[in-house]
């Protein structure tokens, strides 16, 4: 009888050692999850507020898009080509390829991950 209790006991022991361990290694998962979260929501504070105190909008170039590039608030829309030249207007139907043998590409505004 008594190597009966002490085998339950083992095992009641062991179980509840696994189930601590799997609640440990779900509970840092889940802080883990809210730290990066976290992190990345100020750095998307951060990035527009840098943007606002620098008066300028952050845009992908799409020929290149290893650096984004920051442009003036002057104008709403900008567009690139391969030689990187950058023309703006407000204008979003506005195109730069009239009289132009470039090949103008509009350039999207980067949004930070």
């Amino acid at each position: 009888m008594r190597r009966g209790v002490m085998a339950q006991n083992l095992q009641n022991s062991t179980a509840y050692a696994e189930a601590a361990r799997q609640y440990r290694d779900w509970s840092q998962k889940n802080w883990q999850g809210v730290t990066d979260t976290r992190a990345a929501s100020q750095g998307r504070q951060n990035f527009a507020v840098r943007e606002n105190l620098g008066g300028v909008h952050t845009f992908t170039n799409p020929y290149d898009d290893r650096v984004p590039l920051e442009l003036p608030q002057t104008y709403k829309y900008f567009w690139v080509d391969r030689q990187g030249n950058v023309v703006g207007s407000n204008d979003a139907a506005a195109n730069p390829h009239v009289g132009s043998t470039g090949d103008w590409r509009q350039m999207p505004r980067y949004q930070p991950q």
